[in-house]
């Protein structure tokens, strides 16, 4: 499977700690046809001392990996509603658009990077969490340090990105439901991410077992494996076909601007980005 690396800049912001304002890097702009080896990630310049939040994006026919190439320490706020997990990996429910973070690391996982994190709920931070790094718009430094009213301006912004993306989807999702592979995608890969469930829960009694035990969930593991990786092909094809199929069709912008519901959230996404337009990321 032929794959191809695109860098993609989530964006490039950082504390001026004179002004404690939220500053534009003029790094925020890198062309996404930019060679791998053009790329600057992380680096300063002396006059301004702002940073690069980035993510290499690696293209497969059926998947798609993001890595994250910024800093290991900062904030931002969740860009959507977005799913956020435990540190063991497991899904702990969703995060709406506007969640303001913190993070201090970054872990790699099977499909994105994770940032490491706390996030705020109402005045108490929580966490740790892992976020998908695709889902946030990232800024250096400390958000401690940002006027409240700049800060107010973004998680109401980000807050109205979420809430639009939704009805986007509920529309789309309305529009697609004549897919016709759209089931079976789904089946195959809810079956798949069973094996990977099944498979971890395996393994964790094979390595506190021993002897003749150990050697029989060994075996069940292994034929597991195997069932997996047909059941991956499968999946794979079916997303494929669904995908093909997706693109061939796409959705009518004119029914989203016909819609009464996403006119009117649109309306106030756009009255939210004035106060913080060279803030955020240009979608």
């Amino acid at each position: 499977m032929k794959t191809c690396a695109i860098y993609v800049v989530l964006s490039c912001l950082c504390v001026c700690a004179a002004d404690a304002q939220v500053k534009k890097s003029s790094r925020n702009l890198t062309p996404l046809t930019k060679p791998p080896e053009a790329e600057n990630t992380g680096t300063r310049s002396g006059q301004t001392g702002l940073g690069v939040a980035a993510a290499q994006r690696a293209l497969a026919e059926t998947t798609t990996q993001v890595s994250f190439l910024g800093p290991e320490q900062g904030w931002g706020f969740a860009k959507i509603t977005c799913p956020y997990y435990a540190p063991d990996g497991k899904r702990l429910g969703t995060l709406p658009g506007g969640t303001l973070f913190k993070y201090n690391g970054v872990k790699p996982s099977s499909r994105n990077s994770m940032l490491v994190c706390t996030v705020k709920r109402g005045d108490a931070w929580e966490g740790s969490f892992l976020l998908d790094c695709t889902d946030i718009a990232g800024y250096e430094g400390d958000p401690d340090t940002i006027d409240p009213a700049t800060m107010q301006h973004l998680a109401d912004y980000f807050a109205a990105n979420g809430k639009l993306a939704e009805r986007k989807a509920e529309l789309e999702k309305a529009e697609q439901a004549a897919n016709p592979h759209l089931e079976k995608a789904r089946q195959t890969q809810q079956a798949y991410q069973d094996t990977i469930e099944k498979a971890a829960g395996l393994e964790k009694q094979m390595n506190a077992a021993a002897g003749t035990r150990r050697e029989k969930l060994m075996d069940e593991l292994r034929a597991l494996k195997y069932e997996q990786a047909q059941l991956k092909i499968k999946a794979d094809q079916a997303a494929s076909a669904h995908t093909a199929w997706k693109a061939a069709n796409p959705a009518d912008p004119a029914k989203f601007a016909a819609d009464p519901q996403y006119k009117a959230l649109l309306a106030s996404l756009e009255a939210a980005r004035k106060p913080v337009a060279s803030l955020v990321p240009k979608e």
